[in-house]
C-alpha cells in the first residue's frame, strides 16, 4: 500500500467520483483509477462500487475507512516530526519556570507551542526562583526560566538575560504600612512579612526577611494572595500585582527601597541545549518582557 493510494481512496469515497478525486490531487482519471484498482489488488478485495453514475464504498471498504483515515493522520506525523528534525526542533523539552510571569502568558505560550510545534512533546515544572538553577545543573531539566539570581552559585551553567521585572514592596491598602507616609526599616520589622521559602540540598530555606517575623511561601502567587488577605506585607513582581494596584486594592509601601528591578532570563546548562523551541520560546518571553516595560 502507498500513502497516495489511500488519499485516493478516501478522496474518491468521500466525493463519490473517480473525477472529482483526480481534480483534487492534481492527477488523471486515468491514474487515479490505476492507483485504486492497484491498492484493491494489494488487499486482495473490492473497496469500491462502480456501477452506477456514483461511486461508493462496498461493505469491507467501508470498513476501511476509519484505519485508512489513522494510516494518514500517523503518516503525517511521522513526515512533520523527521521534518522538525532536520530542522533542530526538540522531540521533547523538560522546562522549570518560577511564577514571577502570569499564568494566562504560559497557558498561551503552550497552545502556540502545540501550534509552532506539534511534535514536540513539552514537561514544564514550577519551582520556585532559587530552585532553578540546582535544576538544570543536576540535569533535570533543560532550561529554566525566572528571575535570575544577583550570585550564581553553578558559575559553568549559561545564563542570557531577557529583560527586566520591577519588584514592589506592596501591603493591602488597610494595612498598617500602607496609612504611613514615610516607612523605614523598624516599620518593616514591626510587621510579619511574606517572604519565600525554597528547598536547597540541606533543608527548606527562607529569602532573608526584612521583617522579624514572617510567614514562607514558596510562590510568588501565593504571597501575592496572602497580602491580599491582609497577612502581611511582601516584595512582589509588578506584573502579577498591577491589576490590584490600578484598583486600589494593593499600594506600593512608602518606603526608600521599595521597588528594584531584577533580571528575568533563560538558564541552560551548555549550548547544545539551546534548541528551536527553547530560541523561538524565550524570543517569544523577551518580546513579552519588552512590551510590558513600556
Amino acid at each position: 500500500m502507498k500513502i497516495a493510494q489511500i488519499e485516493m481512496f478516501l478522496s474518491t469515497i468521500k466525493t463519490g467520483s473517480i473525477t472529482e478525486a483526480a481534480r483534487r490531487h492534481g492527477k488523471s482519471r486515468t491514474t487515479v483509477s490505476a492507483s485504486l484498482s492497484a491498492l484493491e489488488d494489494h488487499l486482495g478485495v473490492e473497496l469500491l462500487n462502480r456501477s452506477g453514475n456514483r461511486i461508493t464504498p462496498t461493505l469491507i471498504g467501508e470498513a476501511t475507512v476509519n484505519d485508512f483515515e489513522r494510516i494518514i493522520l500517523i503518516a503525517r506525523d511521522i513526515h512533520t516530526r523527521c521534518e522538525q528534525y532536520n530542522m533542530g526542533v526538540e522531540a521533547s523539552i523538560r522546562i522549570a519556570r518560577d511564577d514571577s510571569l502570569p499564568e494566562a502568558l504560559w497557558r498561551q505560550l503552550l497552545r502556540q507551542i502545540r501550534i509552532q510545534f506539534p511534535q514536540t512533546s513539552v514537561s514544564i515544572y514550577s519551582a520556585p526562583t532559587q530552585e532553578l538553577e540546582d535544576m538544570v545543573a543536576q540535569n533535570l531539566v533543560d532550561v529554566a526560566y525566572g528571575l535570575l539570581p544577583n550570585s550564581h552559585i553553578f558559575s559553568l551553567l549559561q545564563q542570557t538575560d531577557l529583560g527586566q521585572i520591577r519588584m514592589m514592596s506592596v501591603a493591602h491598602k488597610d494595612h498598617p504600612l500602607s496609612q504611613l507616609r514615610k516607612v523605614n526599616n523598624a516599620d518593616l520589622e514591626r510587621y510579619t512579612e511574606i517572604a519565600v521559602a525554597y528547598f536547597d540540598e540541606e533543608s527548606l530555606r527562607i529569602v532573608t526577611p526584612k521583617a522579624g517575623k514572617y510567614i514562607a511561601l514558596s510562590f510568588y502567587e501565593h504571597l501575592r494572595d496572602a497580602v491580599l488577605d491582609q497577612t502581611g506585607w511582601s516584595s512582589l513582581p509588578a506584573i502579577l500585582i498591577k491589576q490590584h494596584l490600578r484598583e486600589g486594592t494593593l499600594q506600593v509601601i512608602k518606603y526608600n527601597r521599595a521597588m528594584n528591578w531584577q533580571s528575568y532570563g533563560e538558564v541552560v546548562e551548555n549550548e547544545s541545549r539551546r534548541g528551536t523551541v527553547v530560541k523561538w520560546l524565550s524570543e517569544q518571553l523577551e518580546n513579552y518582557l519588552f512590551d510590558e516595560s513600556d
